[in-house]
């Protein structure tokens, strides 16, 4: 089982943060990966969506479905892949949003462990997930941004 956790500062408050981040329908236009984003079931405090993601240089693109619950008056997300999950055995997430200096910290902390089936090994997955994330938090990091600035 490996653990990861990145974290990034949002110049937006933590509600507004929360909301964009948690608003599924409309993560194409927040992430840089997703092509599409389908929620297919969705009450006040879950969510159970489809990901699909843009084709890579050596990779077609993938779907998969997964579920988080949403607990709004702590700022806290907890989530995990429900299928398919290779290349994971299993995929849990949490998303944190703590207020810091004018803005959002938000932290992500995905704890997983790789199926053997995949070919991959645990390390090359976790060095592809720990740039991806970053990638894909540089890219909310600056839609929130833009969005508040023209708000």
């Amino acid at each position: 089982m490996t653990t990861i956790q990145n974290s990034i500062w949002i110049h937006a408050d933590r509600s507004t943060v929360f909301d964009r981040t948690n608003d599924i329908a409309n993560w194409t236009e927040l992430f840089t990966e997703y092509q599409e984003s389908r929620v297919l079931e969705q009450t006040e405090a879950y969510i159970r969506f489809e990901l699909t993601t843009y084709p890579e240089e050596n990779r077609p693109a993938r779907s998969w479905t997964s579920e988080r619950w949403l607990d709004r008056p702590n700022f806290r997300i907890t989530a995990r892949r429900l299928a398919p999950l290779l290349p994971f055995k299993h995929m849990n997430l949490e998303w944190l949003y703590e207020e810091q200096n004018d803005g959002t910290y938000m932290t992500w902390i995905q704890e997983f462990e790789v199926d053997p089936a995949s070919g991959l090994t645990g390390q090359q997955v976790e060095a592809h997930l720990n740039r991806t994330t970053k990638e894909q938090m540089a890219a909310i990091k600056q839609n929130i941004e833009k969005q508040a600035v023209r708000s």
